[in-house]
């Protein structure tokens, strides 16, 4: 019977502790101890602060279809173009939503270069986050929080200011509880009882009752051992296939032909559109980038994360009652917009000038009065 085995993902090298689960313990053991085989069942949980995960409602369609589905659902919720991001797909809960995790390409080449460099080729990896109970809480996983508000989870940079895991930790609708005290006064949430178990068995437990597991390792990083089936059960099903292929080749190249000479026809179009929006400005061999990178900012001019959140948090002043209600950056532009809550009216231009007196560049949503209280956007970017 294959072991089950559980690990995390270090920032650099192989890993380096298993827990082994059976039906009675949780065992930790060293990577000399566990002494993984092929025919284990190996989980690698990966920083949940890498992925976005989501539920989404899609529609029954083939696995290729739903993954593209799922990404453009999450067009609005993910920094990065739907269509360059890796996408993985759950199966369906209780609620009729599916999981979606999304992660960048070149992190998944990265990990599953590193499995394979450290003899685990066939292991499955999971965003550590995705495994926390619906009980709203919070846990320490070293360099990134974890948290579940009972109604959706995330994972938080441990780096960000205390006053903006206050922040993010308070759009939980019911109180946290938190693996250890040093979190609960991060949070700024009353201290609860800590957990015995190190985070890696406390992962492993939760995965051991969560249910089926997302595995990012989908589509094109799906495992040697994922992708084995037994060809001679499909062999009636393939023979047919490959007849039907052999009698649409006719039609398929005729039709790759007549597309060919359209394509050349609208490549000549969309040059001479090119050539007269921008007069003066030789057409680029490769239009679609050139004309997608017209509002990309240039790497060198924008502004971090870290860096935005900590001068947005500097400029607001102490019993101001200016207080930030919700934060979401854009990596592509260097953008971070927050939703901000004023005491009064004109207290939105006393903190831009604020911040553009830091050398930064700010833009003013309309602001609103709701309830007692004004709401309104801001936009802060490096100065142009």
């Amino acid at each position: 019977m294959a072991r089950r085995l559980f690990t995390l993902m270090p920032p650099s090298g192989a890993p380096t502790e298993f827990a082994l689960v059976n039906d009675r313990s949780i065992n930790l053991l060293s990577a000399a101890d566990a002494n993984v085989s092929s025919g284990d069942d190996v989980v690698v949980f990966v920083p949940g602060t890498d992925v976005g995960c989501f539920e989404v409602r899609i529609p029954a369609q083939g696995a290729a279809e739903i993954r593209r589905s799922a990404a453009f659902a999450l067009e609005d919720e993910v920094a990065v173009p739907v269509e360059e991001a890796h996408v993985a797909i759950g199966q369906t809960l209780d609620s009729g939503l599916r999981p979606v995790h999304v992660v960048e390409p070149a992190l998944m080449e990265e990990w599953v270069a590193r499995l394979n460099a450290s003899g685990l080729k066939t292991a499955k990896l999971v965003a550590d986050v995705s495994v926390l109970p619906a009980a709203p809480m919070a846990v320490d996983a070293g360099d990134h929080v974890l948290v579940s508000t009972g109604e959706k989870r995330f994972a938080i940079d441990a780096a960000l200011p205390d006053d903006a895991l206050k922040a993010l930790a308070n759009s939980s609708k019911a109180p946290l509880t938190t693996s250890s005290a040093a979190l609960a006064h991060r949070l700024g949430v009353s201290a609860s009882s800590a957990s015995s178990l190190p985070v890696l068995a406390q992962l492993a437990q939760w995965a051991e009752t969560a249910g089926a597991l997302t595995d990012l390792r989908q589509g094109p990083f799906i495992s040697r051992k994922q992708a084995d089936i037994r060809i001679g059960a499909w062999r009636s099903t393939l023979l047919l296939g490959a007849a039907a292929a052999v009698a649409l080749l006719a039609m398929v190249g005729l039709e790759t032909w007549s597309l060919s000479r359209l394509s050349d026809v609208l490549d000549q179009h969309a040059r001479g559109i090119y050539a007269a929006s921008f007069p003066g400005t030789p057409v680029p061999s490769n239009l679609d980038a050139a004309v997608r990178n017209q509002d990309a900012a240039p790497a060198a001019n924008r502004l971090a994360f870290l860096d935005a959140t900590a001068l947005l948090y500097e400029s607001i002043p102490a019993e101001s009652g200016i207080s930030i209600e919700g934060l979401r950056y854009d990596r592509q532009t260097g953008r971070l917009l927050a939703n901000m809550v004023y005491p009064k009216y004109g207290s939105d231009a006393d903190l831009k000038n604020a911040l553009e007196a830091k050398g930064l560049g700010v833009s003013l949503g309309d602001s609103r009065q709701q309830d007692d209280r004004v709401i309104g956007d801001l936009t802060l970017e490096a100065a142009q």
